[in-house]
């Protein structure tokens, strides 16, 4: 009798458990990041990955916008950072930048203009700017992967292949 009644407990809180990380992941925030060129060149390419996710690369003209959005991490002690990698055609260096960063930015959007020194962060009125982590080319780089995006018209190729 006690044996089917210490089951039932645990059975029962393991469900309490379940249904607090359903309830937990249904109301998360979702989190939106836009990125505006603001690069004196007609058009970079970008490339948006987290641990989880890999977004791929985009071609944003002048002027244009590349938008994503997720849930950030639920769980504790787990934080959820995105980073992306700008290249355009007079720069052959391959720019770096973390779009968003659950410990700076919290749950909070992020709306960033990238320009030749970095982005800027445009939160709530106030603007901070963020110079780049660059990385030079590697002229032994013969990436078959950056030539098959498109991009191979704008040598040399870049370290890391897309």
């Amino acid at each position: 009798m006690a044996a089917s009644s210490s089951v039932a407990l645990k059975f029962s809180i393991l469900l309490i458990i379940l249904l607090a990380f359903e309830a937990t992941e249904t109301i998360a925030v979702r989190v939106t990041v836009t990125i505006i060129n603001q690069l004196p060149a007609p058009f970079f390419i970008l490339r948006c990955q987290s641990r989880d996710n890999d977004l791929k690369v985009h071609n944003v003209q002048y002027g244009g916008s590349y938008t994503f959005s997720f849930k950030p991490s639920v769980i504790i002690f787990k934080t959820t950072l995105f980073f992306c990698s700008f290249t355009w055609p007079s720069d052959h260096r391959r720019h770096y930048l973390n779009v968003y960063d659950e410990d700076r930015d919290g749950r909070n959007n992020c709306d960033w203009e990238i320009n030749i020194g970095g982005g800027c962060l445009s939160k709530k009125k106030k603007k901070r700017c963020f110079p780049w982590r660059s990385i030079k080319p590697n002229a032994y780089n013969t990436s078959k992967i950056a030539r098959s995006n498109g991009v191979a018209e704008w040598k040399p190729a870049h370290p890391l292949a897309f």
